[in-house]
């Protein structure tokens, strides 16, 4: 009980911090001032970073009343280490990634164990790769490898890369959040976004919100992402899974 009405009080909090943030980015957008005031800048990141504190907590402590999945929808210590087996990495795919962003930074949205980010490091080919994951727990089954990061709330404190990577994430962002999470991978990708969305019909473990590639293609049309659709094509042939051979798409800024 005392658990249930801990995870209660932090769950209100982190709805009141969202509520705070949203009417914050509002008012900066409407008055225009946030790209202009560094005391605005660092506000915003510091909501931002509160908001991420909050939701690990409230993660942290669904986990702990029953474990499987988070109330943030990231997976708890039991499913989310790298001996689960709900974990599968396409080490094939792993390599042609590697080469495809070759000097650039890197961020994966979603790493998961971090086992992309062990393997595709280990090629010594991309600048930087930095990898983030919504589940609770992400920090302590990592050693600190994966960072975590709920992309279901907009995310202002981390830096910005070259490309984000975020594989296998997209369909377990519940619909309501699916504008925040992917404004998140945009605002974080200079040049480009490489990513996965079930369609409709796959399937899997707390999948809530899948969708056709046409809706996903015109999404990220309206973002400012064109689709690439050969790149795509290569990198899915290099694939060993068969749901990334037939999600994985490429996307770069017009």
């Amino acid at each position: 009980m005392k658990l249930y009405l801990l995870l209660v009080k932090h769950f209100s909090y982190k709805n009141a911090l969202v509520a705070i943030f949203g009417l914050w980015l509002f008012l900066n957008m409407f008055t225009g001032s946030s790209n202009n005031c560094p005391d605005n800048q660092k506000l915003t990141v510091h909501l931002s970073k509160l908001l991420t504190k909050s939701a690990q907590k409230i993660g942290q402590l669904s986990c702990k009343i029953k474990e499987g999945v988070s109330e943030n929808g990231g997976w708890c210590s039991t499913i989310s280490g790298k001996n689960s087996s709900q974990h599968v990495t396409d080490r094939e795919l792993a390599k042609e990634i590697s080469t495809f962003l070759s000097g650039k930074s890197v961020a994966s949205f979603g790493d998961g164990p971090g086992m992309y980010r062990e393997i595709i490091l280990g090629f010594n080919e991309v600048k930087k790769y930095d990898a983030f994951d919504g589940a609770p727990f992400a920090e302590q089954t990592t050693n600190y490898q994966v960072k975590f990061l709920d992309l279901t709330v907009p995310i202002y404190h981390l830096e910005t890369y070259d490309w984000i990577v975020s594989m296998e994430v997209a369909e377990h962002i519940p619909k309501e959040f699916e504008s925040i999470y992917v404004d998140n991978l945009v605002r974080h990708a200079r040049e480009g976004i490489i990513m996965s969305w079930a369609v409709p019909g796959q399937g899997g473990l707390s999948h809530v919100n899948e969708q056709k590639f046409d809706y996903v293609k015109e999404l990220f049309r309206s973002k400012g992402f064109k689709h690439l659709e050969q790149e795509s094509i290569k990198m899915k042939q290099k694939s060993s899974l068969p749901w990334l051979r037939n999600n994985l798409n490429i996307f770069k800024r017009f």
